[in-house]
């Protein structure tokens, strides 16, 4: 029977108990029979955190088992819980779970499948009490014992990547490991989440600044936006050529990409009429990493810069060969503002470069990192006059952003931990979180206050420098 069929048919026959805590259950003469000696039990109480709530909760101690008052623990969890002729009947407040007990017998059932609770339902003094990791559990809750924690629905299990922000402070993740596409939005509490959106092309999205919405391309080329408020997806003009590395304007008006097959252009489309503009056709392959200055006057990139192949007079296959020497990435500035502009070279060595951005101060930070491994990471710092400078750290640095502030920088320190750290326009370092585990990803919130971070594939919520897992 549907969950609705089933609470309307419970209605019209049974006695509705409230969902408040600590509300007190009239029983039934049946239950009656399962009631026990006074001389049989011994009343208490133990304190658990309910959703973060520490709750008094009413006990007995029968038969060396610590049972609890199953009206009260019901409605911490926000359950309904009904009495009828079968029994009791709960339901969980997403309506997902029905679980059906009888006072005196061990035999209970969750949607409809039979399991067993160790000791039976009791009686006592017109309340009855229940085993309280089986009934959490039954109704879809998460129960921790070492550290007398109850929540009213389980953290997801699973690995998780692909971190975002939305604006009213929740945090969007890809379920990887997921047979079918996932995103999972989480609220800043553990056990408060939803599954977002199921739609494979928005499993990666570029946010706008306010945090509003998302932007990414479906496998035809095609520009959605996306509601992260809602998961409503919408499209945005009729454009279908390859687009990578999506940039959303300030202002949220538009959305600046590299375009074509090869990665060989750079464009703009508006967000209020879909029209594609070209900014940039010199015809320079493999562009990527994309960033846009914060009055929209410039924006950097890198070119993969590849061998060039030379030939002798014969033209012949075996005289081939291929010039490496030069091969590397390198990072390009391209004014905006400047009719007819060109992009000018920022760099020349040929290390990797990761994660650009560009300051407040129109200068541009980079991660670089040795090609053959053989060399720490450093992070550089490129002044408007061209200067490249290394901006000191005592860790590693494998990530990093541009925030309004400054930077966050994730890196790793010479013991193998993690330190994650805000630098602000003057140097001023100051550590956000610091760990022994292993930190894949970092995603910042609109307001730099809170980090969403993934270890082990988990993801956690960083505020204060105390950590907080979202799933399991």
């Amino acid at each position: 029977m549907g969950n609705r069929k089933w609470f309307s048919a419970a209605l019209a026959s049974a006695l509705l108990v409230t969902g408040g805590a600590g509300s007190i259950l009239a029983t039934s003469s049946s239950a009656n029979a399962a009631a026990v000696k006074t001389s049989a039990v011994k009343e208490g109480s133990t304190t658990w955190t309910v959703n973060g709530t520490p709750v008094t909760l009413s006990t007995i101690d029968s038969k060396g088992y610590k049972l609890y008052s199953l009206s009260q623990v019901a409605g911490e969890l926000g359950a309904k819980l009904i009495l009828g002729s079968g029994g009791f009947q709960l339901n969980d407040s997403k309506g997902l779970h029905n679980v059906v007990i009888q006072a005196g017998s061990k035999s209970y059932q969750v949607d409809g499948v039979a399991q067993q609770f160790t000791i039976a339902p009791v009686d006592y003094n017109g309340k009855t009490y229940v085993e309280l990791t089986k009934l959490v559990t039954s109704l879809g809750g998460e129960l921790q014992a070492e550290g007398q924690t109850i929540l009213s629905f389980a953290r997801p299990e699973g690995q998780f990547d692909t971190l975002h922000w939305s604006a009213n402070g929740s945090i969007i993740a890809n379920k990887s490991d997921s047979e079918t596409a996932q995103l999972f939005k989480f609220r800043t509490y553990p056990g408060d989440y939803e599954v977002f959106s199921s739609n494979e092309s928005a499993l990666d999205f570029a946010v706008s600044v306010d945090q509003n919405w998302g932007a990414f391309t479906d496998e035809t080329g095609q520009l959605k936006l996306i509601n992260l408020a809602s998961g409503a997806i919408s499209t945005l003009g009729t454009d279908t050529s390859v687009k990578t590395d999506l940039v959303w304007s300030q202002d949220g008006k538009t959305i600046y990409f590299i375009q074509g097959d090869k990665q060989e252009k750079i464009a703009q489309i508006s967000v209020e009429t879909g029209a594609v503009k070209a900014l940039l056709e010199d015809k320079v392959e493999n562009k990527s990493e994309l960033r846009l200055s914060t009055d929209a006057k410039s924006v950097v990139y890198i070119v993969n810069v590849t061998g060039v192949a030379k030939n002798d007079a014969d033209s012949t296959e075996d005289s081939l060969t291929v010039d490496f020497s030069k091969a590397g990435e390198q990072l390009y500035k391209l004014d905006l503002a400047t009719k007819d502009a060109k992009p000018v070279a920022l760099t020349t060595a040929l290390d990797n470069k990761l994660y650009p951005e560009i300051l407040a101060n129109g200068g541009v930070v980079y991660l670089s990192a040795d090609p053959d491994g053989n060399a720490a990471n450093t992070l550089k710092f490129i002044a408007v006059d061209g200067t490249i400078t290394n901006i000191a750290l005592d860790v590693e640095p494998s990530w990093s952003t541009g925030v309004s502030t400054g930077l966050i920088v994730s890196g790793t320190a010479a013991d193998g931990s993690t330190s994650i750290y805000s630098i602000d326009a003057s140097g001023s370092k100051t550590v956000l979180f610091h760990t022994s585990e292993d930190v894949s990803e970092v995603a910042v919130s609109k307001d730099g206050s809170k980090l969403a971070v993934v270890s082990d594939g988990k993801v956690l919520l960083i505020q204060g420098g105390k950590a907080l897992q979202l799933s399991k």
